[in-house]
């Protein structure tokens, strides 16, 4: 294998790219378990180098998932895709560490998550709700326990890098104590009128429970939704299902990465929005290192 290429491996659990140049080795990994073919990587790419194979729905019922594949000779492993990917489907290491080259030469912006757990709120009576609620497994009520029941709740422990921040221990947690901010802001329209009778295959792939089954129909909880059009992939119904996503909560960056991706991630008018904000901000910035009466203000 001539240095410099890309080496693609595949098993059913798996996906992994890997390239060796003279003095760092990459390796793109892709979780199968994680991922559910949403539409993020797909329209982040820079290289168009992802591609997503279409979900099998028989009978209403998601029978097979989509498939997220790479094109490995396009794949620049740039790590736009990790950054953006909502499940944490994907991880990048360089040399056997984790990095993200865009993250690191700062041509790209790290998405703003955040979960917060005010421990001294917990009460024993709450029967561990955020625990059973997580979709992910990725919280852990640390308790003291007399006779078999729980008389006190010690810790709150969250696995950041399983966390999908889509709020669902906040919503359950009846004291209050937990607190999420999601990166993504959007809106799912769903229009059950138009839904297959009997068809289930949104709800089979939703991530979280923002999609469910109610009085046999579906219904949504939006508050919920990561917004990654995973949905809307598999629905056999063109219309029934229609994602936009109008924010990205993310640090500040200046780059054209960056803006090339939001175009196509988010609708124009937040694109509009944001590069209008940009440019007020630097404005203001311009404005305040002005000479005025002899000073600056």
């Amino acid at each position: 294998m001539k240095r410099g290429s890309t080496i693609k491996k595949e098993t059913d659990e798996r996906l992994v790219l890997e390239r060796r140049m003279i003095t760092k080795r990459y390796v793109l990994e892709l979780n199968r378990g994680k991922c559910v073919g949403c539409q993020i990587g797909l329209l982040a790419c820079p290289q168009e180098a992802v591609w997503l194979l279409p979900g099998v729905v028989s009978e209403g019922k998601l029978v097979k998932r989509p498939l997220v594949d790479f094109d490995a000779d396009k794949c620049n492993f740039c790590g736009e895709c990790v950054v953006l990917c909502p499940t944490n489907a994907l991880s990048l290491t360089v040399n056997g560490e984790r990095e993200i080259p865009v993250l690191k030469f700062e041509a790209f912006p790290s998405l703003i998550k955040e979960i917060g757990v005010e421990v001294e709120k917990c009460k024993p009576t709450c029967d561990l709700v955020c625990q059973d609620r997580c979709p992910t497994d990725c919280i852990e009520v640390v308790v003291r326990r007399a006779e078999g029941e729980v008389v006190e709740i010690l810790d709150v422990k969250v696995n950041r890098e399983e966390c999908i921040y889509c709020v669902e221990c906040e919503a359950a947690c009846p004291e209050g104590a937990i607190s999420v901010v999601k990166p993504w802001e959007g809106r799912i329209n769903l229009n059950i009128s138009l839904c297959p009778e009997g068809c289930r295959a949104c709800v089979d792939i939703c991530p979280t429970d923002a999609l469910f089954v109610s009085d046999e129909k579906i219904a949504l909880d939006e508050r919920f939704c990561l917004f990654c059009g995973a949905c809307e992939e598999v629905c056999p119904e063109e219309g029934a299902l229609l994602i936009s996503r109008r924010r990205i909560l993310h640090t500040e960056v200046k780059s054209a990465a960056w803006t090339a991706a939001l175009e196509k991630l988010v609708s124009l008018e937040a694109v509009v929005q944001e590069l209008d904000s940009k440019s007020q901000a630097k404005r203001r910035q311009a404005i305040r290192y002005l000479p005025s009466a002899g000073r600056t203000f």
